[in-house]
C-alpha cells in the first residue's frame, strides 16, 4: 500500500482475529481516499506510529499480549498523537474498565458485536473529537496563562470529548446543564507534608469515593492536585446545590486513606450553570470554556472561605 505521510487519512487497527480485520476491511473500503493498517503486536503499532501518520487508531481488546492501558498510554506519549482518536472494541464495558482506559488515553468504545453503521458514524466523528481535544488543550493553557495560580484549572485541566457532547446536547434539546468544580482544601497541606505520592493516593480515594455519588448520567473528571470537575446534565443551579451540600456532607464523615495513612477532608466548590453562562449564538466548546470560566470564578470566592459552596452569579453589565 502506498501512503502519503501527513496527507492521506489513515486508520490503524490493532487486532489478531480474522474476522475483525475482514469487518474493518470491508467498512474502509467503502470511505473514499482513506487507507488502513492492520497490526497485531504493540512493536508493530508502536514503530507506525513512527514512521506513519496516522488519523485514527482502533484496538481491539481480544487482540494477543496486548495490554490496553499501557498501549494506550504508550500511544499518547508520542508526539503528535495527543489529540488522534482512539477507538477500543470491547464486548463488555463497566464503569471501571471505562474509567481506567479514558484516563489512559482512549476516546470512545465499540460494542461488539461489531456494526459497521456504528463504526462509520465514529469515523465521521474523528475530525470532530480531534478538533475539540485540541481546542480544550488550547484552553487549559489559556487558563494557565492567565496566571490563575488558585484556580481549578491551574495544571492541564484533564477533559474528553464528552463533556463537549453534554455542552451540545444542553444546548440543543434546550436542557439544564450544571457544573461543579470542587478542591480539597487540605490538599497542598498534605502534598507539603506528606509527598506527592501520598497527596496522589489520597486523590485517587477521593474519587472513588465521589464516583459512587454520582448518578449514571453524571461526568466526574479527575484535575489532578486535588481537584475534581463534575459536570450534571438536566440539573438545574439549585438542583446542583443539593448535589454540592450531599458531597460535602458525605466528605465531613467520610475517612480517606493513602496507604496507612488516614485523613478527614473539606472541600470549596464552585458551581455554574449553563443557563448562566451559555450562549446559543457560539459553539460548543466556547460554551464549554465559558461555562468552565463561571464555576471557576465561583471555587475562587468559595476558596477564600474554605468549607464552602459558591454558585455563579453574572457581574452587573456582563455580556451574555
Amino acid at each position: 500500500m502506498n501512503l502519503k505521510p501527513k496527507k492521506l487519512p489513515t486508520l490503524l487497527l490493532v487486532t489478531s482475529l480474522p474476522l475483525v480485520r475482514a469487518f474493518f476491511e470491508r467498512a474502509i473500503d467503502k470511505i473514499e481516499e482513506y487507507a488502513l493498517i492492520i497490526t497485531s503486536s504493540r512493536l508493530e503499532t508502536l514503530e507506525y506510529l513512527e514512521k506513519t501518520y496516522i488519523s485514527f487508531i482502533v484496538i481491539d481488546e481480544k487482540t494477543a499480549n496486548i495490554q490496553l492501558r499501557s498501549l494506550c498510554e504508550e500511544i499518547r506519549r508520542f508526539r503528535g498523537y495527543d489529540h488522534t482518536p482512539i477507538l477500543i472494541i470491547t464486548g463488555h464495558l463497566k464503569k471501571t474498565f471505562a474509567r481506567d482506559l479514558i484516563k489512559a488515553g482512549a476516546t470512545d468504545f465499540l460494542r461488539e458485536p461489531l456494526d459497521e453503521e456504528e463504526f462509520l458514524l465514529r469515523m465521521e466523528m474523528a475530525s470532530d473529537v480531534m478538533e475539540t481535544q485540541s481546542k480544550i488543550s488550547t484552553l487549559t493553557t489559556h487558563f494557565s496563562t492567565q496566571k490563575m495560580a488558585s484556580s481549578s484549572l491551574e495544571k492541564r485541566s484533564i477533559l474528553d470529548d464528552r463533556a463537549t457532547r453534554l455542552i451540545h446536547e444542553a444546548l440543543a434539546e434546550k436542557t439544564a446543564l450544571a457544573l461543579i468544580l470542587l478542591e480539597l482544601d487540605q490538599y497542598n497541606q498534605i502534598l507539603s507534608a506528606q509527598g506527592e505520592n501520598v497527596a496522589h493516593a489520597l486523590t485517587l480515594d477521593c474519587e472513588d469515593s465521589l464516583q459512587k455519588l454520582m448518578r449514571a448520567q453524571d461526568l466526574l473528571y479527575n484535575q489532578n492536585h486535588g481537584k475534581f470537575a463534575i459536570f450534571l446534565p438536566k440539573t438545574s443551579c439549585k438542583a446542583s446545590e443539593f448535589i454540592a451540600e450531599n458531597i460535602m456532607e458525605y466528605l465531613d464523615a467520610e475517612i480517606f486513606s493513602a496507604g496507612s495513612l488516614r485523613f478527614t477532608l473539606t472541600a470549596s466548590i464552585g458551581i455554574a450553570t449553563l443557563e448562566q453562562t451559555g450562549d446559543v449564538t457560539k459553539n460548543d466548546t466556547i460554551n464549554l470554556e465559558r461555562l468552565m470560566k463561571g464555576a471557576t470564578s465561583s471555587l475562587n470566592k468559595a476558596k477564600e472561605k474554605k468549607n464552602t459552596i459558591i454558585s455563579y452569579k453574572k457581574n452587573p453589565g456582563e455580556s451574555s
